[in-house]
């Protein structure tokens, strides 16, 4: 998620809120494969999954029956960078 969130960047996440709300930075549990990314539903129960870095990470289309691989864990609400 360079440059917004750089490799090691901590964050906090809200697990009470599972709801994808367009747009918005969650952590997830991607068939095994732990993530933070933004979110948007699509439609038929659909899901795209977007990078900050879209040129390294292209967005992700995930169909309705692809979605089941797909735990979401919470909202990323906080984060913080701690430089060299």
């Amino acid at each position: 998620m360079e440059p917004v969130l750089p490799d090691g960047s901590t964050v906090g996440i809200n697990t009470d809120a599972k709801t994808i709300v367009d747009g918005k930075v969650y952590a997830l549990d991607h068939d095994g494969m732990l993530r933070i990314k933004r979110l948007y539903n699509l439609p038929s129960g659909g899901l795209r999954i977007v990078s900050y870095n879209r040129d390294e990470y292209p967005d992700e289309i995930l169909q309705s029956y692809d979605t089941k691989k797909v735990r979401i864990i919470g909202r990323v609400f906080w984060h913080s960078v701690l430089w060299d």
